[in-house]
């Protein structure tokens, strides 16, 4: 099942102002104008569909942009809109793109982690069976293996849930745009 029809016309309504919104950068100050623009945005979109999350999907009628809505916690549960690729509904909500308020705190709790801890690697390999990667000198662990430990104890941010998508990127210290 296809998600949207693309019969795009020549003419563009006044009233689409798809192209005048970038995608977010991750910071407050950016994420918190969003929340602020996001009522405006949404009254040219159509709702297409509906998470059981309460996440909802949206197209603009006009130059057919997808939108999902969010709700950012750490602002007070407000809602925002973030410009997505196009994805088959039934795909959607089976796992919704990650949303950028998460993936701040996410990359702001990592960083804070990495300045404060040296990771170095050592001449030995990671213990887990079929890693090739070095193990860190103050773990029999690599990297990417001790950082998974620690998450899998809460003792480092898990990564944002949902589908991740461009311009957002992993690093070793988190997420990128």
């Amino acid at each position: 099942m296809k998600l949207f029809n693309f019969n795009i016309s020549s003419q563009r309504s006044s009233t689409c102002s798809c192209d005048k919104y970038h995608p977010l950068g991750l910071s407050r100050d950016e994420i918190s104008k969003r929340i602020k623009e996001s009522n405006g945005i949404k009254k040219g979109l159509e709702l297409k569909s509906e998470t059981s999350q309460g996440q909802q999907l949206y197209q603009c009628p006009y130059c057919q942009q997808i939108w999902q809505s969010n709700r950012a916690w750490n602002w007070g549960n407000k809602e925002y809109l973030i410009k997505v690729p196009a994805i088959e509904i039934e795909d959607w909500k089976v796992e919704p793109y990650m949303q950028p308020d998460q993936m701040l705190i996410y990359s702001a709790l990592m960083s804070e982690y990495f300045e404060k801890n040296i990771l170095a690697d050592s001449e030995k390999l990671c213990s887990k069976e079929s890693c090739i990667k070095p193990a860190l000198t103050t773990s029999v662990l690599c990297k990417d293996h001790f950082i998974q430990n620690l998450q899998e104890f809460n003792l480092l941010p898990k990564r944002p849930s949902g589908r991740p998508f461009e311009p957002y990127h992993f690093e070793n210290s988190g997420l990128k745009m």
